[in-house]
Formats: C-alpha cells, sequence, structure tokens
C-alpha cells in the first residue's frame, strides 16, 4: 500500500510541478503554453479514466479521474484567481469544442474500411459504441468548470472561510457531483462496479485537498500581484460578466484604501461599517468597534520629519494587522487615528484585543529607538453603546480620549 500511494503522489507532484512552472513563467512563455499543455493531457485523462484502475489498499480508483481531472478543475480555478474569466473562459470553451470536434471525428473513422483491428481499432470502436457517454463527459465537464469558478466566487462572502478551505470546499462540491451524474452512467450501462465509484470519490476528495494545500502555497509563498491590463469588455455570458465584475470590484476595493498605510480609508468605513454593525447585532452576535490614535505623532513629524511620520503610520498599521484577528479590517479615520471593527467580539475579547494593540506600538521605533511610542485606544461595544456605526464611533471616541496611556478604561478621578 505505501508504494502504491508513493507512485500516486509522485503521478500528482510532477504533474503539478510542470504546470505550475508554466504557469509561473506565463509572462515570457504566455498564458497559452500553460492552456495547451493542460488541454493536451484530457487525452490521457480520457483514455486512464475509461482503461486503467489501480488500487491504494482497499481504494479502487483511476488515475485519469483523480489525478489528472481533479487536478485539471483546479488549475483552471487557480487561472481564474490569479488571471480573470476571460483568460479561463478559453480553455473551457476550448476543451468543450475540441472534444465535439473528437467525437465527430472518431465516428466518421469508425465507418471507414480498416485494413486491420489492432488495439487502436478496438479503441475507436470502444469510443464509438459509447458516443451518448462521450457526449454526456463532455457536457459535465464544461458544467464541472463553470461551477467551481462560480461556487469559488459564492464562498468568498463567507468572511471565515480562507483560501484553502474555498477551493478545496469548492472542488470537492464539483467532484462529487461529476463522480454521481458520470458514474451513474457508467453504472448502468458498462456495469462498473460500485466500488470503484466510491474509491473514485474518496480519492478524487483527497486529490483536491492535497492539490488545494499546494495551490495555496503556491499563491501564498510565490505568486505576486500584478496590476491587469485594461481590456474592453462585452457581457455576452457568465465569463464576461464575471471579468467586469473583477475589474469593477477592484477599483472600488482601490478606492477604498488608504494610499499611504495600506489600511481602508474614511470611505471604505462609512460604506462597509454599517453593514458590518447591523449584521452582528441581527445575528445577535457581539460586535466590537476601537478608535486608536498615536500619542504624540506630531512631535514625531517635528523631529524626526515628515517622512518618519509616514514611516510610523505604516509601520503601526502593520502592527495592528499582527496583533488583531486577520478577520477585523484596520481603517484610517483621519491622520493618526484608526478604527478597528472586530465582528463576534464582545467585551472581554475586545479588551484583550484593545491591550495587544497597545502593546504592539509600544513595539514601534522612532528614531532607531523603541518604546517612546503609546497610544490612546477607546472601545464601544455593539449593543451597550449603541446600535450604529455613528454611534459606536461617537462612544469609542469619548472612550479614547478618557484614556490615559493607552488603557482602555478612564482612569479614575
Amino acid at each position: 500500500m505505501g508504494l502504491d500511494l508513493g507512485y500516486a503522489l509522485a503521478q500528482a507532484g510532477v504533474y503539478y510541478a510542470i504546470m505550475l512552472a508554466l504557469f509561473w513563467y506565463r509572462r515570457s512563455l504566455g498564458i497559452g503554453t500553460f492552456f495547451c499543455a493542460l488541454c493536451a493531457l484530457t487525452f490521457a485523462e480520457n483514455y486512464l479514466a475509461i482503461t486503467v484502475f489501480v488500487a491504494i489498499g482497499p481504494m479502487t480508483y483511476t488515475p485519469g479521474s483523480v489525478i489528472l481531472f481533479t487536478g485539471k478543475l483546479l488549475l483552471l480555478l487557480l487561472a481564474y484567481i490569479r488571471e480573470d474569466a476571460e483568460s479561463v473562459r478559453q480553455p473551457i470553451y476550448g476543451l468543450l469544442i475540441g472534444n465535439f470536434v473528437i467525437i465527430f471525428v472518431v465516428l466518421l473513422v469508425s465507418h471507414q474500411t480498416r485494413i486491420d483491428s489492432n488495439a487502436a481499432g478496438f479503441a475507436i470502436d470502444m469510443v464509438a459504441e459509447s458516443t451518448w457517454l462521450s457526449v454526456w463527459g463532455t457536457v459535465l465537464l464544461f458544467v464541472d468548470s463553470v461551477a467551481i469558478i462560480l461556487l469559488y466566487e459564492r464562498l468568498t462572502a463567507v468572511r471565515w472561510l480562507n483560501l484553502y478551505s474555498r477551493m478545496w470546499l469548492s472542488a470537492v462540491v464539483v467532484l462529487i457531483f461529476d463522480q454521481v451524474a458520470f458514474f451513474a452512467a457508467l453504472y448502468t450501462f458498462f456495469g462498473v462496479p460500485f466500488s470503484a465509484g466510491a474509491g473514485g470519490l474518496a480519492g478524487k476528495i483527497v486529490a483536491a485537498g492535497v492539490y488545494s494545500l499546494v495551490l495555496w502555497a503556491y499563491l501564498r509563498l510565490l505568486e505576486h500581484h500584478r496590476d491587469a491590463a485594461e481590456r474592453p469588455h462585452r457581457v455576452a455570458d457568465v465569463f464576461d460578466i464575471l471579468t467586469y465584475r473583477q475589474r469593477f470590484e477592484a477599483m472600488q476595493e482601490t478606492a477604498r484604501l488608504d494610499e499611504l498605510t495600506g489600511a481602508r480609508n474614511r470611505r471604505a468605513l462609512f460604506d462597509l461599517g454599517p453593514g458590518m454593525v447591523e449584521a452582528s447585532l441581527a445575528r445577535q452576535e457581539p460586535v466590537s468597534l476601537f478608535m486608536i490614535d498615536l500619542n504624540g505623532f506630531k512631535k514625531v513629524n517635528d523631529e524626526f520629519g515628515h517622512a518618519a511620520g509616514d514611516r510610523l503610520l505604516r509601520e503601526f498599521v502593520e502592527a495592528i494587522r499582527k496583533s488583531g484577528r486577520e478577520s477585523d479590517p484596520v481603517f484610517r479615520y483621519g491622520g493618526d487615528e484608526f478604527v478597528v471593527i472586530a465582528a463576534g467580539a464582545g467585551r472581554l475579547p475586545a479588551e484583550r484585543l484593545g491591550r495587544a494593540f497597545r502593546d504592539a506600538a509600544s513595539g514601534l521605533e522612532v528614531g532607531g529607538t523603541a518604546g517612546h511610542i503609546s497610544v490612546s485606544v477607546g472601545l464601544a461595544i455593539g449593543g451597550e453603546d449603541g446600535r450604529t456605526l455613528a454611534d459606536l464611533l461617537e462612544a469609542a471616541d469619548r472612550s479614547m480620549y478618557a484614556s490615559r496611556g493607552g488603557r482602555l478604561d478612564p482612569e479614575p478621578a
């Protein structure tokens, strides 16, 4: 079993090492090189899926479906994530049309007079006799390719799901649908045993987890953000709609960022904040709002210059992000004042967060010396201090000015 598992991992490793290398060098080789290699593997994928079944312990599966097909779906999703829907549309439509062309040509060849009946002739006859199955598989491939992108898009709205979870869940749902739809035909008309179907499904789910992990590491460690060239759009199909929306949302996101610090800006606070507060209260979940002010920031500008002040603001935002939770957005409210909204955090967790913000600021350096920076932190709790963003901002502002030396509670008189 260990040796068989090693062979399976080696197959997946070679497959993804080569495909990700082609994707990495897409700027110099062109994205078409990656897509051509991906589509060229379809023949091997289909051939192995029909003719080769292997086993890992008690599990029977076909490498064409588990290794190649599962990997292909996630590579198409990678192209969508890093390029756009307009680019990934090309191989999806290409596979659809190309497979139909192959089916049509094979049907014509099967009616020609052949001079022998070798294995190739047998393969031609087998494909010709199962034409409807090939058509069904081609349609499913198209549906699967579109569905994994649409599902991934829907899952991006689930804030607590990370990148790996979104990719894996998208693949699992689509692969379950594909396995049930295609294996039903194989079982009904070809008598393929249930053990192969169950093993194939289990293998696809495991493979999806492995491939998603590899892609997560690739995206996090190797890929770099880049600005996509603006192209004219046509809202002609689902891919055009997705592409247009991607670019529109990217422009919206850019407009909501503070150029100096990378935090979200005041506009973003008033665009997104009300909904965050109202949604938490509607679900009867806690929500906390912090207002954080850098003490003595003007003095830093005066003594060390505005460049040092700008650097301090950037480092301060990064310190807030690292000391807080990944899900909590940081907004630049104005000047050296920042706002953090922590959905799901009640008073005790929020107080711990506030102390973490204060401690993070104390480690920042100005003029090569750490420990000279302090912050005032104001805290407002949704429901207790107000039910709207405006109410919580006002309450947090009062709390901040009542605090001393970064403490969350005002000093006793």
